[in-house]
């Protein structure tokens, strides 16, 4: 990350901020996950229907068809979607390998068609619908629809150059933020999402899928961002620090103890699958 994007996102992480005042209208969620995601979504799940400042229609788990995943959705009130059917396809179908330093290939199937899944806009029947990651856990109250509708989005330092140069592929000429729109969690309007699906099959003339999955960098191990393109793309909206703390799975503890513990300071806790061997990162 550039020292310039540092200071940008500390200035504009601490200055005041007008209230935002929530729309009345429900929305869906959705949250995609695999089977070793149930450790930490009852965190994720309490954090959603603590914090979302929102009237919740229902929540929807989507996932492979799993016993463990069945039993985890009935057993919490959660409605259950089976992942392939959202295109006819699974991860598996997409073979998106990609080539490491070292010469050996990842699998990033998955990892890509759990992004299809948040920009597919074919879960729910409310218009907006907020997508949040599993590891991703809210603890203080959150804003994504303002009063007057316009989309809430909780800007983040993050720099990954391979996002925006994939995003020039798709779109060429969109303009870019200056600070990132990665934040683990986002509010997708179905119509704004019919808009940028047929953006990207005019400029390329395929289906969007078909689009971002022939446009990754089989060099790259993340090349592509669901949460940059449409974050980018859409233009009345209102923009928001997500003020988050990683932490590893050895600090896990009951939602009430973590939220006493950080909000004060954050809005939101994540804890990556990466870190849970790692010692904790101050």
């Amino acid at each position: 990350m550039s020292q310039l994007r540092k200071i940008r996102y500390r200035l504009f992480a601490w200055r005041p901020f007008p209230r935002l005042q929530p729309a009345e209208e429900p929305i869906d969620v959705v949250i995609p996950i695999i089977a070793k995601d149930l450790k930490i979504l009852p965190l994720c799940l309490e954090g959603v229907r603590m914090c979302v400042a929102h009237p919740i229609k229902q929540i929807y788990i989507v996932a492979p068809a799993q016993d463990e995943i069945v039993c985890f959705c009935e057993e919490h009130g959660l409605q259950f979607v089976d992942e392939r059917e959202i295109f006819g396809f699974g991860p598996n179908d997409l073979n998106l390998q990609v080539q490491n330093a070292d010469g050996s290939k990842s699998n990033r199937s998955g990892w890509l068609f759990q992004q299809f899944i948040k920009l597919s806009g074919r879960v729910g029947t409310c218009q907006h619908y907020l997508c949040i990651d599993a590891d991703h856990v809210l603890i203080r109250p959150h804003v994504f629809l303002t009063n007057d509708h316009k989309t809430v989005f909780y800007m983040s330092y993050e720099e990954h150059q391979p996002y925006y140069d994939n995003i020039h592929q798709l779109l060429p000429g969109l303009k870019l933020h200056h600070l990132s729109y990665v934040d683990h969690k986002m509010l997708f309007d179905k119509e704004q999402l019919k808009k940028l699906h047929q953006a990207i099959n005019k400029q390329s003339g395929e289906s969007w899928t078909g689009a971002i999955l022939n446009s990754y960098n089989r060099h790259c191990h993340a090349g592509f961002s669901e949460f940059e393109l449409y974050g980018n793309f859409v233009t009345e909206k209102v923009c928001r620090p997500w003020l988050q703390k990683r932490l590893p799975y050895k600090r896990l503890a009951d939602y009430e103890t973590l939220r006493r513990k950080w909000s004060g300071s954050r809005w939101s806790l994540t804890f990556p699958d990466y870190m849970r061997q790692n010692k904790a990162q101050v």
